[in-house]
This record gives structure tokens, sequence and C-alpha cells, in this order.
């Protein structure tokens, strides 16, 4: 049996790296129409195969990318998430979160979840100072789950994808200060832990 490296782990789900011969278990997310409604269309069998190279490719410049987000008790891909490095308009690089949940788990908790481990990944195995969300206006589930992490709305940007510019909405964490170095650590972000929950 094949021994397994997790890069994350959450309440329900472990998280793998994505191989070059992941296209039948990142198809059902990629593939389907509703679910890539932020990207404005499903992706073709070539998308598929070059969205696993870039994964591949992210992993050994940036350290971070999607990873698989399987059930801890059947193995079943539930999600596809993870830190990625974010090209900003003004030329900046921060550690941004990405999350697409498959559409048969909608509704259970899941963006939330990611998005949390995603967070810590971030802060403890990657030393951001801080983590964004950028999330189309419309895309309210996303927005929901970036709240219920502690994250807030600080601007909005433009990503040209395919030739079409796609507002976003920036949300922001700044990594937390540890009790002992404030005044008054009530004003500290919360952690991914002290985040509620969304449904």
């Amino acid at each position: 049996m094949e021994l397994q490296h997790y890069e994350m782990t959450s309440e329900r789900l472990r998280f793998r790296r994505l191989r070059a011969d992941d296209f039948a278990l990142v198809s059902p997310i990629l593939q389907d129409a509703q679910t890539m409604y932020a990207w404005e269309h499903p992706f073709s069998y070539e998308e598929v195969i070059d969205w696993i190279a870039d994964m591949l490719r992210r992993y050994h410049e940036d350290g971070c990318g999607y990873f698989a987000g399987l059930d801890r008790e059947t193995g079943e891909l539930v999600a596809l998430a993870g830190p990625l490095a974010e090209r900003l308009s003004d030329g900046e690089t921060a550690i941004g979160l990405g999350c697409i949940v498959r559409r048969s788990h909608w509704g259970q908790g899941y963006g939330a979840e990611c998005a949390r481990a995603a967070i810590a990944f971030a802060f403890e195995k990657l030393d951001a100072p801080r983590v964004l969300a950028l999330i189309r206006p419309d895309n309210l589930p996303s927005l929901r789950a970036a709240a219920a992490c502690g994250m807030q709305p600080v601007g909005q940007m433009v990503k040209r994808y395919q030739g079409k510019d796609m507002p976003h909405v920036v949300c922001e964490l700044q990594r937390p200060v540890p009790a002992s170095d404030t005044p008054d650590d009530t004003d500290a972000c919360p952690t991914p832990e002290e985040a509620p929950a969304a449904e």
C-alpha cells in the first residue's frame, strides 16, 4: 500500500498534492459547469491537463497550490483547496486562498473548513504575514466562508482571464499577533480555529 503524505488536514478532510495522473480525480469538479461558475465555463480536457500542470509548477516554485481535499473516511474527493501565490495588480505577490468544493457537497460547511486549513498552512508553513481571498462579487458562498474565517473586505481588483476583465473583492486576514506581544489581545485577528464555522 502506498504511503500518502498529506500537506494539510481539517476536521473531515486530508489534503494531498495533485499528481500528473489525477485527471479522473479532479475532472468531476473542473468540468462541472455549475461548480465552475466563477470561471464562467467548465474546463475542457486540455484545460484540466494544463491546470494540473500549473499546480505541479506552483508546488515547485511557490511551495503551495490547490491540493486534493479527500474525505478522511471514504477517500472521496470533496474539494480542491489550498494557499496560492497571487500576483496582485500593483506587482506585489501575496498568499491567497483557493477553494472549489464539489457540487454534491455544497451547503455542508466545506468552504470555511478548507479556508481554515489553508490559512493555517499559510501562516505556519509559509510564514505569510497576511492571507488574501480574491472573490467574485456575486460568489456569496465564498464571501460567507471568508467572513467565517475572520477575513474582511479591504478593496477590489480586476483579474484578466481569457480576454475578459473579472472584478474581484479582496478580503484579508492579517497574521495573528501573539497575546504576549499585544497589550489587548481582544484586538488580534481570530485564528482559523477561533473563527465560527459557515454552513
